[in-house]
């Protein structure tokens, strides 16, 4: 199973490798006992408005908790949210923000400040990185695709496509669990070195609370699932930040059909799915090789 656009404005990435996978012809030569499930545009509104997030201001990949129980808590974003969402857009506001997370990261690092604002929160629908407070309808959809064409198999692959964090246009294909876990060695046999995971710490991503292979998993229990989220670098991780902070304000308290908001969302595009062709094409053969890989370790 792969899919695509979980992060609206990152689809562009996840379609391009899809339907180049498909237009290759590859899934001719797939084995008799593997089915491919390919997912488009998870979050439609999302990759339709090019935002990271859903009509409710939801991050999809914060979503797949149990709104049953106390949502998580978040405290160290709930000391920054003032400064994620200013009244304003201007250079003086954005001056402002800056020097209020340069403060943070003086105090405690940059990685630190990454993991704060991107862990995901539950309290603030306004910010950045919401998870929500119940199941979204993409959540719902990808739970209803997985029970129709995916519950039931022997071993399960899963490869989430995403861009935005690490070095332009490599991949960081982050696995769950760590270096000994079951789940990690299988996926280091499968796809080779370059395997990392947040929980392991030699990840480009901090770990991250409400992520879709939670729900895949819940949903798939019994199978032998195999996940990596295929991550593409675009740009440093503040360049990228500044992105989503300025769509954040721009859908909240801006106008998106101001020439101001038309440059925002310019700059959103290009951020999560860079024009250069030399991005793309580095993008094309690194999907096909994880595409293959994962038919090879499922049918072997």
């Amino acid at each position: 199973m792969a899919i695509s656009g979980g992060h609206g404005g990152e689809g562009f990435c996840g379609s391009g490798a899809l339907v180049g996978w498909l237009r290759s012809g590859r899934y001719r030569d797939l084995p008799p006992s593997v089915r491919v499930v390919l997912v488009h545009a998870i979050n439609p509104f999302g990759f339709a408005a090019v935002r990271r997030v859903n009509e409710d201001n939801v991050d999809l990949n914060r979503n797949f908790i149990d709104f049953s129980q106390p949502l998580p808590t978040n405290p160290e974003y709930d000391a920054l949210h003032p400064h994620v969402v200013p009244e304003k857009w201007t250079d003086e506001t954005q001056a402002a923000q800056k020097q209020a997370f340069d403060a943070y990261i003086a105090e405690n690092g940059q990685f630190a400040l990454q993991k704060a604002l991107s862990r995901g929160q539950y309290a603030h629908s306004d910010g950045i990185f919401f998870g929500g407070w119940s199941p979204t309808w993409s959540n719902k959809t990808f739970r209803k695709i997985v029970q129709d064409h995916v519950r039931g198999a022997e071993k399960v692959a899963f490869v989430d496509f995403h861009t935005g964090l690490g070095p332009y246009g490599t991949c960081d294909m982050m696995t769950n669990g760590v270096p000994g876990d079951s789940d990690y060695d299988r996926a280091v046999a499968w796809y080779g070195e370059g395997i990392s995971s947040p929980a392991a710490g030699n990840s480009t991503s901090a770990p991250l609370t409400g992520v879709i292979d939670d729900g895949l998993a819940e949903e798939v229990a019994g199978s032998e699932l195999t996940s990596i989220t295929a991550e593409f670098g675009t740009f440093p991780v503040l360049y990228v930040l500044n992105a989503l902070l300025g769509d954040n304000w721009l859908h909240l308290k801006g106008d998106p059909g101001s020439p101001m908001g038309r440059e925002m969302k310019a700059h959103m595009r290009n951020t999560f799915g860079p024009p250069e062709r030399d991005w793309q094409e580095m993008i094309s053969l690194r999907s096909f090789q994880l595409l293959r890989r994962a038919v090879k370790g499922l049918s072997t």
